[in-house]
């Protein structure tokens, strides 16, 4: 008996739809993705609930003909092939006809363009008739994956489904600076940029602080031009890890090769990973973008030759770069507060939320605080300390001699203060800032700032008091009593970068961490005396001084008698 048979088109259609579209944010950028093969000048992207329950894309595009919508929903009928060979010379951004077909099969969607509006249900046609929209087109997309409930399961919250679509549609409106975008998600603007040049849109999508720290590269070798922007190391953390933004033929790529490329240009700066925004143009037969369903791989007919092109590109930008220092006195003035703690020995430079309120406190209710600076051992008491290579605190204990890791130590005593914080329901003492700052937060993690839902209220337990102040701007109050005001705007980025992929059972816990690992003192900083003793009496009033969350050693002892042994 026959055991092979063919599968039957709605099931054809569901295979499809696990390839193509993983999630709301792959349903988005395909849509998008017609829209500006379409000529679109405008594109209004508008998503519920993390774009399960509403995804619509709406442009001022070209159209679909009438007689043609029926069939834009089945399986490889496109407008963009005709035959074989044009899979070598794609200029377009879709190419297969698969798009909307694996929606259509896992949704509710509705199409209207050039007078048309026609209902599909899990790739069906329900009905078709007339509509106002005369020009362009709408896609409605409602109640995504309603036929495939396990994989919706495995979708995240709404908040990390949105930023994802966030993503999709800051790249893609990186690469097409010409069209105005704008995203809403449940009614709120997210992003909106308007018409303009390279360097503008980059800043409407990474702020302007980000922007201002970026080198041009332009470049051209072996036929492939390479161009955009990187930052400067001085502008860097090492060890902080960015993922590249890469277009090829402004089409948004990843490619381990080309990042590779950029990586290994920094390596004679430091272990950096920089921002950067490089854009590929090459001629079109010399790549496939024909290889992964959801076309996130490319291959290279030369893969040394685009190897050698990016990275002689990032390094000739990173040779050509001057960068000339920038004196502020009142930032200057700001920088000689304390390194680990502001001082409050006598009450002074601390936020006390039990004391009169001030203008700014008026912003933000009354909580209990925890005093971040105090000890568990009388001060006086504390042993004298040394620095040893503006990394190291030297000190005696009883009959045993010290020595501290003082990044380590800073950033063990910040996880335990602050996991308590977040545990009890209490807040870090804060430092109220006699000029407020302005700090810019890129619009994919802005969106964590508003709404029912909003990392506002952790924040505010850690010490940062801020309020809108523009779009994707934010004028900062408050921060923690030890931060210097420089690493504030760092530090918020990277608790909401972190608690956007955290899971509920360890959130406080990896909040935690993210704060202490972006706010702790660095090595090289120097310590006076006195915040030398306030750090060493509160590791070793710590129930476990020995080791950070991840395990790494915080000081190592040696006792007197050794020290004996050695002589």
């Amino acid at each position: 008996m026959p055991q092979i048979q063919l599968l039957p088109d709605s099931v054809i259609n569901q295979i499809a739809a696990g390839e193509v579209i993983e999630r709301p944010a792959s349903a988005v950028k395909e849509l998008v993705e017609n829209s500006l093969d379409a000529g679109a000048a405008q594109i209004k992207i508008s998503v519920k609930k993390g774009g399960k329950d509403l995804i619509q894309v709406s442009d001022n595009g070209c159209g679909i003909d009438p007689e043609d919508i029926e069939k834009s929903v089945l399986r490889h009928a496109t407008s963009k092939l005709r035959d074989a060979s044009d899979l070598f010379k794609l200029s377009t951004n879709g190419f297969r006809g698969e798009a909307l077909s694996s929606i259509a099969s896992i949704s509710k969607m509705v199409i209207e363009s050039n007078g048309i509006k026609a209902e599909f249900e899990g790739g069906v046609l329900k009905s078709k008739e007339e509509s106002a929209i005369a020009s362009g087109t709408i896609i409605t997309v409602n109640d995504l994956f309603f036929n495939a409930p396990v994989r919706a399961e495995f979708l995240k919250n709404d908040s990390v489904e949105s930023s994802r679509i966030l993503d999709c549609v800051t790249r893609l409106a990186m690469a097409n600076e010409r069209v105005r975008f704008e995203y809403r998600a449940d009614n709120r603007m997210l992003f909106c940029s308007a018409e303009g040049n390279l360097q503008a849109r980059i800043s409407d999508c990474l702020g302007a602080g980000a922007t201002r720290s970026l080198k041009e590269v332009e470049w051209e070798e072996f036929g492939i031009r390479v161009y955009g922007f990187v930052s400067s190391p001085e502008n860097l953390e090492a060890g902080k890890r960015n993922i590249p933004y890469i277009f090829l033929q402004k089409r948004p790529i990843f490619n381990p090769l080309i990042a590779k490329a950029i990586n290994q240009a920094y390596s004679p700066y430091g272990d950096y990973s920089p921002i950067a925004i490089i854009f590929l143009d090459m001629p079109l037969e010399t790549f496939d973008v024909n290889v992964h369903p959801a076309k996130k791989e490319v291959r290279f007919s030369r893969d040394s030759a685009v190897f050698s092109a990016v990275n002689h590109a990032v390094h000739n930008a990173l040779q050509n770069a001057i960068s000339y220092p920038s004196i502020s006195i009142v930032n200057e003035l700001r920088e000689r507060t304390p390194s680990y703690v502001a001082s409050d020995i006598q009450g002074h430079g601390t936020w006390d939320m039990g004391h009169e309120k001030t203008a700014t406190q008026e912003l933000f209710p009354d909580n209990k605080v925890i005093q971040l600076a105090t000890s568990h051992l009388p001060l006086a008491t504390s042993p004298d300390c040394m620095q040893i290579g503006k990394s190291y605190i030297v000190c005696e204990q009883g009959q045993n001699m010290l020595i501290i890791d003082q990044h380590r130590a800073h950033k063990l005593i910040l996880y335990e203060q602050a996991l308590k914080a977040l545990q009890n329901g209490e807040n870090l003492s804060s430092q109220e800032l006699l000029f407020p700052e302005t700090i810019e937060i890129p619009a994919v993690l802005s969106q964590f700032l508003v709404g029912a839902d909003n990392y506002l209220p952790l924040l505010k337990k850690l010490g940062f008091y801020f309020e809108p102040f523009g779009v994707n701007t934010w004028r900062l109050r408050g921060i923690p009593a030890h931060l210097r005001i420089s690493a504030a705007g760092r530090a918020i980025i990277d608790f909401l970068e972190n608690a956007n992929e955290s899971k509920e059972n360890d959130m406080f816990k990896r909040n935690a961490l993210c704060f202490a690992n972006s706010s702790a003192i660095s090595s090289g900083t120097e310590l006076s005396a006195q915040e030398m003793k306030i750090m060493v009496s509160d590791l070793l009033s710590l129930q476990n001084p020995y080791e950070t969350p991840k395990g790494e050693a915080v000081f190592m002892r040696m006792s007197i008698e050794d020290i004996k042994r050695k002589f």
